[in-house]
């Protein structure tokens, strides 16, 4: 037989199934975004600073009121953003989110065909690791740089396993300008490397990790904006500023620790929910403890509960290594393939393809529905892109190619307001925003400007526009 057609054969499954979860990822996405369901919180942010990357300027994100490079470390959206100058729409960061989510089963794929020997139980790996509730959760979130550093921690996951050495530390380097939490993984990955008996590689690995994280965290950060160093880490119970500390602390009290790992139901579900996925498999696993449990742990530690849930994009990055964790542990089981397999297929049923499970959403969405909202486009299309924009959080979003954009009620320096009574609220409640429409109405400063529907848009009278 052709050589072409063998290799055809052999990566068309696997094809396939990218091509099938980037449709419906972009699908999913792009659809709850046109029906107004994408929120200022973190789309509309990220969609501004595609934007003002696009045109050379610095990521003063006028939502967060912060040069973004203070609050998250995430080069990676310079590097994206001639795409975004090419296509300048928040649809187009959602699309290269499912790319690059599809993308990473890939690697993924290629790990499992070599160490398990089985097409079909790899193929199974990657479908139960695309249809995990890391993944599918942080799909469901609009976007964020954590979703898709899936892609370059699963690539190094294979140039390492494979020991493609210049393009292992390529992979190493680019993962960390995705979000500087990545080295944390990278540490715990370096760690392993050292239990396997790669010395030397793990060595590096975990110096890198740890001096990367450290020139990131506490020099690059602060640099961009005071106070970098510490935004999400003073929220925690420990004091991670302080290691010596922090080691005291472990050695004389180690209980502390593994109450605050376990001491809520809320963390007990979301650890067992993320394990369950992989039929339990990688509790097995050396390597996913090491590099899944001091994620894990920065995140239970942290007085914003919001952390500990299964919801939005934070176990997204977890995926490639309870992915690999599973390919390892059924490697070294004398279970039949048979078996494996059939466990596999029970628990992905009951987990992630269960009727109540995030990926059946993108099928459930109505886009006949899409027109109703004509009239919020059609009403805010004559806005000038010059303008200062506050705007409702599922507004923001379409919105977000300008130097100026606000969440509101934050109206700081805006040139109009733009309220929808029947859409999110959020942070207020339904009632708070009729009484700040009616406040506007009354105040001096302000004018209607267009009302559509349930739609109204405000105008500051002493504006220069």
């Amino acid at each position: 037989m052709n050589r072409k057609i063998l290799v055809y054969k052999k990566y068309l499954p696997i094809t396939l199934v990218v091509i099938f979860f980037t449709f419906v990822f972009s699908f999913h996405s792009i659809i709850k975004h046109l029906l107004f369901n994408s929120n200022a919180l973190d789309l509309g942010i990220y969609t501004q600073v595609s934007y003002l990357y696009s045109q050379g300027l610095a990521p003063l994100s006028s939502i967060r009121h912060m040069n973004l490079l203070g609050d998250h470390f995430e080069v990676i959206l310079l590097l994206i953003s001639p795409i975004y100058k090419l296509f300048p729409f928040p649809e187009t960061l959602l699309i290269v989110q499912a790319i690059f989510v599809a993308l990473s089963s890939i690697p993924i794929y290629l790990i499992a065909k070599d160490k398990i020997k089985n097409n079909l139980l790899s193929l199974l790996i990657v479908i139960i690791y695309q249809t995990s509730v890391g993944i599918t959760a942080a799909i469901n979130f609009d976007f964020h740089t954590t979703t898709i550093s899936v892609l370059p921690l699963s690539l190094t996951l294979y140039f390492w396993y494979f020991k493609r050495w210049r393009l292992y530390w390529l992979t190493l380097f680019l993962a960390i300008l995705f979000k500087e939490d990545v080295p944390i993984f990278l540490l715990g990955l370096g760690i392993f490397q050292i239990f396997r008996k790669q010395f030397k590689l793990g060595i590096l690995t975990s110096i890198f990790s740890v001096i990367s994280f450290v020139v990131i965290k506490f020099y690059l950060m602060p640099f961009f904006w005071p106070g970098g160093d510490q935004i999400y880490i003073d929220r925690s119970v420990f004091p991670l500023t302080n290691p010596l500390k922090l080691i005291s602390l472990f050695l004389t009290q180690p209980g502390l620790f593994i109450d605050q790992m376990t001491n809520s139901a809320v963390k007990a579900h979301t650890f067992e929910n993320l394990y369950r996925q992989y039929a339990y498999l990688p509790f097995f696993s050396l390597f996913g403890w090491l590099t899944i449990l001091p994620a894990l742990f920065l995140r239970f530690s942290s007085t914003a509960t919001a952390t500990w849930t299964l919801i939005w994009h934070y176990n997204a990055n977890l995926e490639p290594f309870l992915a690999v964790s599973a390919i390892f542990v059924i490697s070294r089981f004398r279970l039949t393939k048979i078996l494996i397999t059939f466990f596999l297929i029970l628990f992905l049923i009951s987990q992630g393809l269960n009727k109540s499970s995030m990926f059946w959403e993108p099928f459930q969405n109505n886009t006949k529905n899409i027109h109703d909202f004509n009239y919020i486009n059609n009403s805010i299309s004559y806005i000038p892109n010059s303008a200062a924009v506050s705007a409702q959080s599922p507004i923001v979003p379409h919105v977000s190619n300008r130097k100026r954009v606000y969440m509101f009620p934050d109206i700081s320096g805006a040139d109009y307001i733009i309220l929808d009574t029947s859409l999110i609220t959020y942070p207020l409640t339904k009632a708070d925003l009729e009484n700040k429409i009616v406040a506007l109405k009354k105040n001096s400063d302000w004018k209607v400007d267009k009302t559509t529907n349930t739609l109204i848009v405000f105008r500051r009278i002493n504006s220069s526009l």
